[in-house]
Order: structure tokens, then C-alpha cells, then sequence
């Protein structure tokens, strides 16, 4: 089963406590997780690294943290750090 999270519409600290929580709380009920961000716009990198810590934990146990419909500004923000998808668990749709 999939869960799907929606993105809080400030990316903020306080907000990424929140949104990790809902995510500790999908992987422990063994669930990966699906990230609607096709009304993303630029990501923080405390958001980046927050997605890809996330996606190496749901990888060990099999379950994958998965980014939906990326919008330009939320890809650029992953290029800007020199993110790369292909060294990271973090599966893009």
C-alpha cells in the first residue's frame, strides 16, 4: 500500500518537523510513501535532505518515498545542490 502526503504550502522548519513525523509514521506502519509535488515550488535544502534521508530509511526496509509530478521549480532546486537521483533511493514519477 501507498500512502499519498501532500506538501504544507510553506516549506519552513517548523513545517518539516510536521511533515518528517508524518513520514516516521508511514514507515513504521510499513507503508511507502508517495509526495504530491506538482504545486511545489523551490525547495529548501533542508527539504531535499529531509526526502532523501526518508527514502534511504524506507529503502532498507523494502518501501520506497516516491515524488509525484515535479514541478520545474521543485527540480531546479534538486539540480542547484547538485542532487543526483541516480545515487539516491528517492524514485521520481
Amino acid at each position: 500500500m501507498v500512502i499519498t502526503v501532500s506538501l504544507p504550502p510553506l516549506l519552513g522548519r517548523s513545517e518539516a518537523a510536521a511533515f518528517r513525523n508524518q513520514l516516521l509514521v508511514a514507515l513504521e506502519q510499513r507503508e511507502s510513501v508517495s509526495v504530491e509535488c506538482a504545486g511545489a515550488g523551490p525547495f529548501p535544502s533542508l527539504w531535499i535532505q529531509l526526502l532523501h534521508a526518508a527514502a534511504a530509511s524506507a529503502a532498507v526496509h523494502g518501501l520506497t518515498v516516491t515524488l509525484k509530478a515535479m514541478s520545474e521549480d521543485c527540480r531546479q532546486s534538486f539540480q542547484a545542490i547538485g542532487f543526483d537521483f541516480a545515487q539516491s533511493a528517492l524514485v521520481v514519477e
